[in-house]
């Protein structure tokens, strides 16, 4: 009885703890007091405007995690891209700081491919502030929606 009720509990509840994990930010900085934990709650937002797709995280707890710059045809299955074809940035609205990758950067991002169209983006890298580094690990998972496009004069 115990095995079976064991086997119906992890067939049940396991999906869902699996689910709700899928979207993750977690930092590191070895320098300074620790950054408080990321607490996701809600889903990823991502936009494609003018050939580019932005991607989103947004925390409970006044964190914003973006990776921005990702040229569209780049989104494809299983596609590895460097530093220097995407930017990230780590907003702290409690703190009023911005962390973002310079050219000191060093970061690689993992595009796979999910059901129903959408895109999961792995993230391991460094940003900044100043000459303070963080080492983050992050995965977003969404649906690129298309917004209108900007004209640049």
């Amino acid at each position: 009885m115990k095995i079976k009720s064991c086997i119906l509990y992890c067939l049940c509840f396991l999906p869902v703890f699996l689910h709700a994990q899928r979207e993750s930010v977690y930092m590191q900085i070895k320098s300074a007091a620790p950054l408080r934990p990321f607490t996701y709650y809600q889903p990823s937002d991502f936009e494609l405007r003018n050939g580019q797709v932005n991607a989103a995280l947004t925390s409970a707890n006044g964190y914003q995690f973006q990776i921005n710059g990702i040229a569209a045809k780049n989104l494809t299955c299983n596609k590895r891209l460097n530093q220097n074809q995407f930017k990230v940035v780590l907003i702290d609205n409690r703190m009023n700081k911005t962390y973002v990758s310079t050219h000191l950067s060093k970061g690689k991002l993992l595009v796979s491919c999910r059901s129903r169209g959408a895109y999961e983006l792995v993230y391991e890298g460094e940003i900044f502030l100043n000459n303070q580094l963080v080492s983050v690990q992050a995965n977003l998972v969404g649906k690129v929606r298309k917004l209108k496009d900007l004209k640049t004069n």
